[in-house]
């Protein structure tokens, strides 16, 4: 991963020097966009690590944020490509939707399949859109896509910007309260591979604007799924990343039930749905949010 990381720069560097022109985006992001596939088996000792990590208890079905760890490196790899607009170093992690229509259980061997769905057009910058498929034997268990920010750059030919309704965040009463530490953000970068400096360098951290070191979003999005216990059910989580968790820190946490409606056929049904938050006692500033619903 670490060399991943340096192409990235490589590349970011390129980029700063002579800006991507854009226009015809189709040959890095789309349907006819190249692919990275990674197979990778669940390994018990691999997945139990992960889940001691999260504070996940170890079980037979593999987290979704296990997964997304292991095809990490594949979706860094297309954002480093000397064709790819925009540069990898400096981007946001902004949004997470993860689908499990089965899950994947520890022992199988997984086929994941990772592109760049689109860039499109952000107020801040332009928006670029990883998708990845999960399968076990030709069969699909997990889909997700992730969102990332490329701050202050606008490439020519991205696609129309996508209009988010922003809702307020009011600080409730917590239900629970995480302390995470420099040594969280050591581990979580061992057991996902994602060894970005802002998380486990101080002096790097403050090169891109931060005053100390952050949390991984997904580490924080993985303590949030963990604390739901929902491996074995089918589900749609969505995740927004609002701000960066400073390390070390102390957040609370909110959650709530409340009930949805899903599709089903022709038929609408009721669905239960678990609504988590994330934000600074102190500040009052929301870091996470996520919603869970249950099919």
């Amino acid at each position: 991963m670490l060399k991943t990381y340096a192409k990235g720069a490589a590349q970011s560097a390129r980029l700063r020097l002579r800006p991507a022109a854009g226009g015809d985006l189709s040959r890095v992001a789309g349907d006819a966009s190249p692919r990275r596939v990674r197979e990778f088996t669940a390994e018990a000792q691999k997945v139990a690590e992960f889940c001691r990590v999260v504070h996940e208890p170890v079980a037979d079905a593999v987290p979704v944020t296990y997964l997304h760890a292991e095809a990490f490196e594949e979706s860094m790899e297309l954002m480093s490509a000397r064709e790819f607009p925009l540069p990898l170093v400096g981007m946001v992690h902004l949004a997470n939707t993860v689908t499990q229509h089965e899950p994947v259980r520890v022992g199988e061997a997984v086929r994941a399949t990772v592109w760049i769905e689109e860039i499109r057009a952000h107020a801040k910058g332009t928006e670029v859109v990883v998708a990845t498929r999960f399968e076990v034997a030709g069969r699909l268990r997990v889909e997700e896509t992730s969102t990332m920010l490329a701050k202050g750059v606008h490439v020519r030919g991205a696609a129309e910007a996508v209009v988010r309704e922003r809702r307020e965040f009011t600080p409730g009463t917590p239900v629970l309260q995480w302390r995470f530490t420099g040594g969280d953000a050591s581990a979580y970068a061992r057991v996902s591979g994602d060894r970005n400096p802002i998380h486990l360098s101080g002096a790097a951290a403050k090169a891109f604007g931060f005053p100390t070191r952050i949390a991984h979003g997904m580490y924080t999005a993985a303590r949030a799924l963990a604390a739901a216990q929902v491996r074995t059910r089918p589900f749609t989580w969505e995740v927004e990343f609002a701000s960066p968790v400073l390390l070390p820190a102390r957040v609370d946490v909110g959650v709530r039930r409340v009930r949805g409606e899903g599709e089903h056929g022709a038929e609408v049904l009721e669905t239960e749905v678990l609504e988590t938050e994330v934000w600074s006692p102190k500040k009052g500033k929301l870091h996470m949010r996520s919603r869970l619903e249950l099919s």
